[in-house]
């Protein structure tokens, strides 16, 4: 069966971020249908069919890790944050070389306000590589500016934007940062 790869994020405010969102299914079948559900945000009618997906499906390791993500990107939409979490985790442990788990992980630690592990775990995802880099940027920049590295934080929003031009989210957020010049100090 021909595998298709798709993934997908929606990012929200600094203080209540959402999930990026990774998906690799078969064209068909349950996990197809967790996939379809994830990337609509249809999470109450999702979690069923990825549980299906997982329990009855011969799935491919990378695709039984999507789906293990797929079904944590929908139970943080639910507001099962410490669910979504043990899913990412289950990825992550399955497949450690997808890089979007440990980025969706980062955001859920940034909800629960840690973010310096938050930042090490998205590093590492975009370390490992990620369908839409701009999303890892977004994240990261969300952890960053949380942590007070506020030069860090609007270089990766602006690398967000540079990515993804009409990527919204990270545009409003750099209207959080005021740019100023200072001259050069003068030898002397």
């Amino acid at each position: 069966m021909k595998l298709q790869t798709l993934f997908w994020a929606a990012l929200m405010a600094a203080a209540v971020p959402a999930s990026a969102q990774i998906i690799v299914t078969q064209e068909a079948g349950w996990a197809h249908d967790c996939f379809v559900h994830a990337k609509t945000g249809r999470a109450f009618d999702g979690v069923p069919a990825c549980d299906m997906a997982i329990k009855r499906e011969a799935l491919s390791r990378k695709d039984l890790a999507a789906t293990y993500d797929n079904r944590g990107v929908m139970l943080d939409q639910l507001g099962h944050i410490e669910r979504a979490a043990a899913d990412f985790n289950k990825a992550i442990e399955i497949q450690p070389d997808l890089g979007d788990p440990y980025v969706n992980l980062g955001v859920m630690l940034i909800k629960e306000k840690k973010y310096a592990p938050a930042l090490d775990q998205i590093n590492k995802g975009m370390d490992l590589g990620m369908g839409f880099p701009h999303l890892g940027y977004y994240n990261r920049a969300i952890a960053e500016q949380m942590l007070g590295r506020y030069k860090e934080a609007y270089y990766d929003y602006k690398k967000s934007v540079e990515l993804e031009p009409s990527f919204a989210a990270a545009e409003e957020r750099l209207k959080d940062f005021t740019v100023t010049k200072v001259p050069a100090k003068s030898p002397g």
